[in-house]
């Protein structure tokens, strides 16, 4: 028998299922690609949180003598490295109410910075009315606040954590 060249299918029966499995194979593994690259994204928040009307805020003269009262206790800052090469950082506190009265409405900013004391990344949340309705006068509350993408590379000195608005009951 001489030598004919490649050998090819040439049964239409044959080809087909042959055709099908290399198919189903190819979209399996998109699919897997697909999944994986979507686990691996860090879940993004939008900074968009519900407001505090006829609050106190920054740079209002009564809000400053009550900001005094409100103590940010046991400030911790935890880094995590998420897939793909992104940092977060997750700010904790313990945040006592030692103004003498309720407060329904609590605004806090949760920023790192860097030697030079400039802000690296921030983030501004509504702790009360979003995780309890009000804060008793002498109660606490931890108060946790995320900072996601932020630069592996970058200088990150401190952590903070400030009210940033009050509403009293």
């Amino acid at each position: 028998m001489s030598y004919q060249g490649p050998m090819l299918i040439r049964e239409p029966e044959l080809r087909w299922p042959i055709v099908m499995l290399a198919a189903l194979l190819t979209t399996a593994i998109a699919l897997l690609a697909a999944g994986v690259y979507y686990v691996t994204q860090p879940i993004v928040t939008p900074n968009v949180e519900p407001g505090l009307e006829t609050a106190l805020f920054t740079g209002q003269p009564e809000f400053e003598q009550f900001r005094e009262q409100i103590v940010i206790e046991q400030l911790v800052g935890k880094e995590k490295v998420h897939p793909l090469n992104n940092l977060a950082v997750e700010i904790t506190a313990l945040v006592k109410n030692n103004t003498g009265r309720k407060i329904s409405g609590l605004e806090v900013r949760g920023a790192i910075l860097d030697g030079q004391r400039s802000t690296v990344r921030d983030r501004t949340v509504v702790v009360i009315p979003a995780r309890q309705t009000i804060l008793e006068a002498d109660e606490r509350i931890n108060v946790r606040i995320l900072l996601e993408s932020i630069d592996k590379d970058s200088d990150r000195a401190h952590a903070v954590m400030e009210v940033t608005g009050i509403r009293f009951d």
